[in-house]
């Protein structure tokens, strides 16, 4: 239902429906939000409503009311996007007692002068720059990237760089089957291994040429757990647990808010006649996801089960650095 007296529109009247993932008038992306300004553990999701007649930007927070009132808002910007947003949206909500909790409030986030696909400003994630050169197509992360587990807040000292202009929007990752030779024009697979007669089998050794998106089952099919977006995997491993059952570790990156995430898949459908499966996933930074990328690309055919059980020390690698972290959801399913 409406709130008539905030003016925000709960409902789409174009498509009958509520707020949902998918509708092109009414947009939504999940906040992390803690109490402020004494920062302590307590912490609440709160949605962002996108309006695009007239532009505005609806910050909500969801809870126990009544199913027939509007959720409580919490903020409401007009034009959100033709000034500073970034220092717009963290002054608004600290003027209500809450603090954001996403990358454009940490101070590990650099500003740029790119642009998500939905027009928010992007940073660069500099935690930890002086150990890692991350690449600048993983280290870009949107203002409202998910915070991960080194998000520091910055205390509201917002810099002049942040009100730079908005530059062009980021080019997506290359697809696997964009570059596999099975998609080149006849003559050209026919000609291809003629010409590399002779010369040396080469392989990118660069992370800006390594980074790919690849293709098969799943991937680009997950929703990212902010924005709604679609989180493509970037890379896989595949080992054995002591029980004998398949353990899958994947690194995926949001191709709308370039977050980074590390999935954890366990199958047990080939122990167990109930066919159950256990996952979990774990918002990393992306010095983390280079970190774990690394260790994934050093496994010959390392998305590959059949030598699964040769990678126990890349398992345990694994298993020590997620012991320490929450996840973002875990969920056990079983087939029947």
């Amino acid at each position: 239902m409406p709130n008539l007296e905030n003016g925000v529109q709960l409902f789409n009247l174009k498509t009958m429906s509520g707020v949902f993932p998918g509708t092109h008038t009414q947009i939504f992306q999940r906040l992390r939000i803690g109490k402020w300004p004494v920062v302590d553990q307590t912490t609440a999701w709160a949605q962002a409503l996108w309006y695009a007649d007239p532009a505005a930007c609806v910050v909500t927070l969801p809870g126990d009311a009544d199913e027939q009132q509007a959720e409580p808002t919490l903020l409401r910007l007009l034009d959100p996007l033709s000034e500073n947003f970034n220092q717009r949206v963290q002054t608004a909500l600290q003027g209500v007692g809450w603090q954001l909790q996403s990358c454009g409030s940490c101070r590990f986030w650099q500003p740029d002068q790119a642009q998500t696909s939905d027009n928010l400003p992007t940073g660069l994630c500099g935690w930890p720059s002086e150990t890692i050169a991350v690449p600048v197509m993983l280290a870009t992360q949107s203002v409202l990237a998910l915070d991960c587990s080194h998000w520091q807040t910055n205390s509201g000292n917002w810099t002049a760089a942040q009100a730079m202009p908005i530059g062009q929007a980021l080019q997506p990752l290359l697809k696997a089957a964009e570059v596999s030779e099975s998609k080149l024009p006849f003559w050209q697979r026919l000609t291809r291994p003629m010409l590399r007669l002779g010369r040396p089998r080469t392989s990118p050794t660069r992370w800006e040429e390594k980074l790919i998106e690849r293709s098969g089952v799943g991937a680009g099919t997950e929703a990212c757990f902010a924005c709604q977006g679609r989180i493509a995997n970037l890379g896989a491993l595949a080992v054995e647990t002591p029980e004998g059952d398949k353990q899958t570790f994947s690194i995926w990156r949001c191709r709308t808010c370039y977050t980074t995430y590390c999935n954890d898949w366990i199958d047990r459908w080939e122990r167990l006649d109930n066919l159950e499966t256990e996952e979990r996933y774990y918002r990393i930074a992306p010095a983390e996801a280079l970190t774990l990328l690394r260790l994934i690309d050093n496994v010959v055919g390392g998305d590959h089960p059949g030598r699964r059980r040769e990678r126990n020390p890349q398992r345990g690698q694994i298993l020590h650095f997620l012991a320490e972290r929450t996840p973002l959801s875990h969920q056990i399913k079983q087939g029947r």
